[in-house]
């Protein structure tokens, strides 16, 4: 996917900064991961839950998703970072890095996906990614202040403070 994302007009005169996708359109992304389970979080070695570069997210019965982030520039000299989502067709296509498995405590069906969306100056920018679980519990990739990383939140922690901005700045959008 392009390392950045197309600026696109909003009739209000603001800008809006749209999750890029590739694999499925928008409205069968959540049909498509409601009720899978999600086996296993990759990274390659060298980043961390922290900071991320290249998520591979697999759920069952054999479905990657891919997730990295774009940094764009969109207003002076500000750089914006959004999150790109791709299915990935058959087994995951990795880089030639050694891969590390990000663990999760127990079987997390998904109930439920959302943008976490940005929004201030005119601009909406689509962030990260959300999936929910049974009892409270949620995966997160959201963009952070580091160009093209993704912060992510694994489903025994915590809710961060901030992403690239405080997080009480962001809504969580359904995908229908």
């Amino acid at each position: 996917m392009k390392p950045y994302t197309t600026i696109e007009q909003r009739p209000d005169g603001g800008h809006y900064l749209p999750l890029q996708l590739q694999g499925v359109e928008l409205g069968k992304l959540a049909a498509l991961l409601r009720g899978r389970r999600l086996l296993a979080c990759k990274v390659p070695k060298m980043q961390t839950a922290r900071s991320a570069w290249q998520v591979i997210l697999i759920f069952d019965p054999d479905m990657y998703l891919e997730l990295t982030s774009s940094s764009t520039v969109a207003q002076g000299r500000d750089d914006f970072g959004t999150i790109n989502v791709e299915v990935l067709a058959g087994a995951a296509v990795e880089s030639m890095c050694e891969w590390e498995n990000l663990q999760f405590p127990e079987v997390l069906v998904v109930v439920r996906a959302e943008i976490v969306r940005w929004q201030g100056g005119g601009l909406i920018v689509d962030s990260g990614i959300r999936l929910q679980f049974a009892h409270g519990r949620t995966f997160s990739a959201v963009s952070s202040d580091v160009p093209g990383a993704l912060l992510l939140t694994m489903p025994e922690e915590a809710a961060p403070t901030s992403w690239q901005f405080p997080a009480s700045e962001y809504s969580f959008v359904a995908i229908e």
